[in-house]
């Protein structure tokens, strides 16, 4: 079985020990990885996970091109698929996500509450048309954060999105709405739409996890770890554990990650 996770995070070798102390204190969290590509590459070995996919924040606008620049280096690694960044401040969205898709990068990462913006404001609609132009998905953060009290990426805010650009190719990570899961089956299971498990197994309770994931569509759902801040092995067994069928387990756990990277 083959075993893809689709949202990690890492740095440069340089940048790795001062974001994992910030975040880790910020969200009062440990590191089961260092956030090094080296450190990533080790933690699926362990958990016996084929391919990561790598998500970074761009915190301000400043860094995006920074981070896009370093990312674009990891594009046709043997086992990671770099992700880009973009910020809602950013000058000029439209050029950068078409230099992001020349160098091989095929989505980017946006976080409401890092970035502070809500998905539905006017801020955001030149980003969704150069996203939707260059054929790019855009994966966000969902619901709240562990660091903040704030949650700007609600599924009703998401919902609102899809209802004005249905042409968005798009993720929402963490099931949709990380801690607003009573209000994902009402506005967003069912969408075309695709949702992952990552930081979800443990904190939604597992027959839950179970029934959200079947009324999306057992199809549009992704397996991620949210890497470095779980164990990825861990995780990994905690999935196998559920009731799913052994069809069910597979696409999770890779089959629909293949299809949803193939495009």
């Amino acid at each position: 079985m083959r075993i893809i996770d689709v949202h990690t995070h890492i740095w440069t070798d340089k940048l790795a020990p001062a974001a994992i102390s910030a975040v880790g204190a910020q969200g009062h969290i440990g590191a089961f990885y260092d956030g090094t590509v080296s450190g990533l590459l080790a933690a699926m070995d362990r958990a016996r996970i084929d391919t990561s996919v790598t998500l970074p924040v761009a915190t301000k606008a400043s860094q995006v091109r920074t981070i896009n620049d370093w990312a674009a280096t990891l594009v046709g690694h043997e086992r990671i698929v770099p992700f880009g960044a973009m910020h809602p401040d950013f000058a000029d969205p439209a050029k950068e996500i078409a230099r992001m898709r020349k160098h091989g990068l095929t989505g980017f990462k946006m976080h409401p509450e890092y970035q502070q913006f809500e998905p539905q404001e006017p801020r955001m609609e030149p980003i969704y048309e150069a996203a939707i132009r260059n054929g790019m998905t855009i994966y966000f953060h969902s619901g709240g954060d562990v660091a903040f009290t704030s949650v700007r990426g609600t599924p009703k805010a998401f919902a609102e999105v899809l209802d004005v650009w249905p042409e968005l190719h798009a993720v929402l990570a963490h099931m949709g709405g990380f801690r607003q899961w009573n209000a994902v089956p009402g506005r967003i299971a069912g969408r075309d739409v695709w949702l992952d498990t990552a930081y979800t197994l443990g904190h939604l309770p597992d027959e839950e996890f179970v029934e959200l994931v079947r009324a999306h569509g057992v199809e549009r759902v992704m397996f991620g770890t949210d890497g470095p801040w779980t164990d990825a092995a861990a995780e990994v067994a905690h999935l196998k554990s559920l009731p799913f069928k052994p069809a069910e387990l597979r696409a999770i756990l890779g089959g629909n990650a293949e299809r949803f990277l193939a495009r």
